[in-house]
């Protein structure tokens, strides 16, 4: 399939496949906020490849169109209007294996009266078949809308025990989650993904080093027993 597709069609079988370069996305599932199923659903959520496959500018996908808005400008004081919802999807390289993932949102909380408003977008790439994972976790308030760079808790590049482990697919989960209390209206518009032929530098050289690390700690653990 080519263009821009809306989610739903995408869903309806699992072999429904976007592709782009060398990059093939399928396997498109929506599971809905299930107190609230109709704010956000499949057919609102479009679609669409992006990326030239150049080191600036990696294959990847975007997620646009009605990916959630909560006014609560008027709400009740302490009140608290949420969705829940994930997307979820595989990605396969019919070229050099995927090493990193690159996540990015584009989002508005206004007038952000309440620091407990925002939006959380966590992914969970899983290699299908095998043990190796990538962990991103984008945000606003606290604003952090693009990785890498990584931050605490993020594992950009696939690794398996802390060793970088490149894969030829992956399968991937996105939770999001918006919040918006009294006094704030937030709004997510877009959610980009890439994948990385090449680690990210930093991400690697920190990631490289904790597993040289290790191995030097086995070592002497081994030596002096």
């Amino acid at each position: 399939m080519t263009g821009t597709q809306s989610l739903a069609t995408l869903a309806a079988n699992g072999n429904n496949c976007l592709i782009i370069g060398d990059k093939e996305f399928f396997n498109f599932q929506f599971i809905p906020d299930p107190l609230n199923p109709n704010t956000v659903t499949a057919a609102g959520i479009s679609v669409t490849t992006t990326g030239s496959g150049t080191p600036n500018d990696w294959y990847g996908i975007d997620f646009g169109s009605n990916l959630g808005s909560l006014n609560n400008i008027n709400g009740a004081p302490g009140s608290d209007l949420f969705l829940d919802y994930d997307i979820k999807y595989s990605v396969q390289s019919t070229g050099p294996m995927l090493t990193d993932v690159w996540q990015l949102i584009n989002a508005s909380d206004v007038p952000r009266t309440n620091p407990n408003s925002g939006i959380v977008v966590t992914e969970t790439a899983n290699q299908h078949g095998g043990g190796a994972s990538a962990i991103s976790t984008v945000s606003i308030n606290p604003d952090d809308a693009i990785d890498p760079p990584a931050e605490a808790g993020d594992h950009l590049i696939f690794n398996l025990n802390g060793v970088p482990t490149p894969v030829t697919r992956a399968d991937i989960t996105k939770d999001v989650r918006i919040d918006a209390y009294a006094g704030d209206k937030v709004t997510l518009s877009l959610i980009e993904q890439r994948f990385s032929e090449v680690p990210e530098p930093r991400s690697y050289a920190l990631l490289l080093g904790m597993s040289l690390a290790a191995l030097l700690w086995k070592k002497r653990a081994s030596a002096n027993a």
